[in-house]
């Protein structure tokens, strides 16, 4: 029996207090874990494991949603840049990460190589450091925001 897709089982919970936008084709929620207010994933409704099996309307979806999910992160107090990545190493499901890269991250030396932000460093690092059991009140505001811009 193979394990259920956490972002799957997401996705069937249309009453997802971390969900910010749900399309008939993509699903935009927080991160959940992490006490960085606008760390997003971005996911196909229907379960696909790579960029290369969606379809014209997903691809356009998904760009369109990135787009919009970007300005709207920007528009966070501290946020200047946010990192789109995406893995698929431990949920197969295809899902890209919109990590808000903060200038207070790069007040940590560790976040640089040679006085440059180093974005896989800053984005592993930050995540372990800022790792949390209970979501804390500023992402739940984040949420409200974030919902409000994108919704519009």
């Amino acid at each position: 029996m193979t394990a259920p897709c956490p972002l799957c089982e997401r996705s069937n919970d249309p009453e997802g207090s971390l969900v910010i936008l749900r399309t008939r084709r993509a699903v935009l929620s927080h991160m959940a874990g992490i006490d960085l207010p606008g760390y997003l994933l971005l996911a196909p409704e229907r379960h696909v494991e790579d960029a290369g099996s969606l379809t014209g309307e997903e691809e356009r979806e998904m760009a369109h949603l990135t787009s919009r999910a970007v300005q709207a992160i920007l528009s966070l107090p501290g946020v200047r840049k946010v990192y789109l990545l995406s893995f698929g190493e431990v949920v197969p499901h295809l899902h890209l990460h919109l990590f808000p890269r903060t200038e207070a991250m790069l007040q940590d030396p560790a976040s640089l190589t040679e006085g440059l932000p180093n974005g896989p460093a800053i984005f592993e690092r930050w995540r372990q450091r800022l790792a949390v059991s209970v979501r804390p009140p500023e992402v739940d505001a984040a949420i409200l925001r974030l919902r409000e811009i994108l919704q519009r």
